[in-house]
């Protein structure tokens, strides 16, 4: 084999080695997707209280598990600094909270003032929720996961209709079918019913009892 041969073969092995170590550059990259921020924020406690409150600010509702990805710490973490960011609202006396509503942050205004903003909206709504649909919606927070037969039972009345509109709204969801003969399917509440009443979870459907919206004559 002579000289110009033998350099031939080495550049194609060079050129053959660097392909690889390309390949596996490529495959240990991060995939294209979810934006994230640099650790350098967090290095200031501060700075990433104001990221956070802002991009929470801008979402209106996010997701924590989202949260978690952008900005690549726990998910406790991120409640934590919640936490600390509602010590600050409420050390000015401000009515904004961030809330954790099933798997989300929300910011919205603190509970203490919704009696005066439903009084203020409720004039200028143009549709209102009947009583047998907010009746069904009740019965199913506090009754799910629940069938529609038990529905029926309860309301003494057909609910198909009201059912269906809760599910088309998105307050409803299925749960599932229920172990029993026929295997009817089962209702629950979802997570825009506990953002709709700002609330973290079912555990606090009992406050619910205080709303007037909520409130149906156990009698129907």
């Amino acid at each position: 084999m002579n000289q110009d041969q033998e350099k031939k073969e080495v550049d194609v092995d060079v050129e053959n080695t660097n392909n690889t170590e390309s390949i596996v550059e490529n495959d240990i990259e991060p995939p294209i997707g979810e934006p994230s921020i640099s650790n350098d924020l967090l290095e200031n406690k501060e700075d990433f209280e104001k990221v956070l409150e802002s991009v929470i600010y801008v979402e209106g509702t996010i997701s924590i598990n989202r949260l978690s990805k952008i900005f690549m710490v726990e998910c406790d973490f991120l409640r934590d600094t919640v936490s600390l960011i509602n010590a600050k609202y409420k050390s000015i006396d401000s009515i904004i909270e961030i809330l954790e509503v099933g798997d989300n942050f929300m910011m919205t205004v603190a509970p203490s003032v919704f009696g005066v903003l439903s009084r203020i909206y409720d004039r200028k709504r143009k549709k209102k929720i009947s009583k047998p649909l907010l009746q069904t919606l009740s019965i199913i927070a506090y009754k799910q996961p629940i069938t529609k037969a038990e529905i029926d039972d309860i309301r003494q009345s057909d609910s198909a209709y009201h059912v269906k509109s809760l599910l088309d709204e998105g307050f409803i969801e299925w749960k599932g079918r229920k172990d029993m003969l026929n295997k009817p399917q089962t209702y629950g509440t979802t997570d825009k019913f506990l953002m709709h009443f700002c609330i973290s979870s079912i555990n606090d459907l009992p406050k619910l009892r205080e709303l007037k919206e909520l409130e149906f004559d156990k009698n129907v």
